[in-house]
């Protein structure tokens, strides 16, 4: 088991990128007591140091340790969801995406009911969410879809944006892309409606998606006919 002392002096922090690799290690083998113990390092002031990176791992070490019970592992990481720290956000993330396997339609189901009004809560979501290695099946992916339509839906009728609808704008900039590649005959479908919208954000979803490769080697016809 690794200490809180081992984490604190390998977390590559401060730097552009923490130990993930550890973080992995650690969540893996992490007990609820442990994690929750790391939770205390979270601060206002512990952007980019080794306490965030501490506060990672006791965000993913606490939803691993309640993986048996998705409903509570999700409650009690979703406050971090909202977190002014990006990586503590993204640790929300990386957690969601590890108790989903062989379990994604229970976190789908808990996730889903999450605030659609609030921008973090619905970048959690999509960022959990569009990763290639849960997209398995096709009822699993129509239930993805139906989030991302519904989370895109949140810009219909917006005009100026907010940082943290930014954050989110920039989440669908590429999720929208992942899922279609998973799902192309809906994906497209849902993409092509999304595609006549006269708001400038949603129209801007469409081209940052039209811009990854992933959908060029899938169907570069098809992309060419919306750019």
């Amino acid at each position: 088991m690794k200490t809180i002392p081992y984490l604190l002096d390998n977390s590559h922090l401060p730097g552009p990128r923490g130990n993930l690799e550890l973080l992995h290690e650690f969540s893996q083998e992490a007990s609820e007591d442990i994690s929750k113990k790391c939770l205390l390092y979270i601060q206002s002031n512990t952007s980019n140091s080794p306490e965030e990176f501490v506060g990672m791992c006791g965000i993913v070490g606490l939803a691993m340790a309640n993986k048996k019970d998705i409903k509570t592992a999700c409650a009690l990481i979703r406050p971090y969801a909202t977190h002014s720290s990006w990586r503590l956000r993204e640790a929300v993330v990386i957690a969601l995406q590890e108790i989903s396997h062989n379990c994604f339609n229970d976190v789908l189901a808990q996730i889903s009911k999450w605030d659609m009004h609030n921008p973090l809560e619905m970048r959690a979501v999509v960022a959990a969410v569009c990763e290639p290695k849960l997209l398995k099946t096709v009822k699993t992916n129509l239930c993805v879809l139906d989030l991302l339509v519904e989370i895109t839906a949140y810009f219909s009728k917006k005009e100026t944006l907010d940082e943290k609808e930014k954050v989110l704008r920039q989440s669908l900039g590429y999720g929208w892309s992942v899922l279609i590649v998973h799902l192309p005959a809906q994906g497209k479908f849902a993409f092509e409606k999304m595609n006549k919208s006269e708001n400038k954000h949603i129209q801007w979803i469409v081209r940052e998606n039209l811009k990854k490769n992933r959908l060029r080697k899938m169907d570069e016809q098809w992309v060419e006919s919306l750019v």
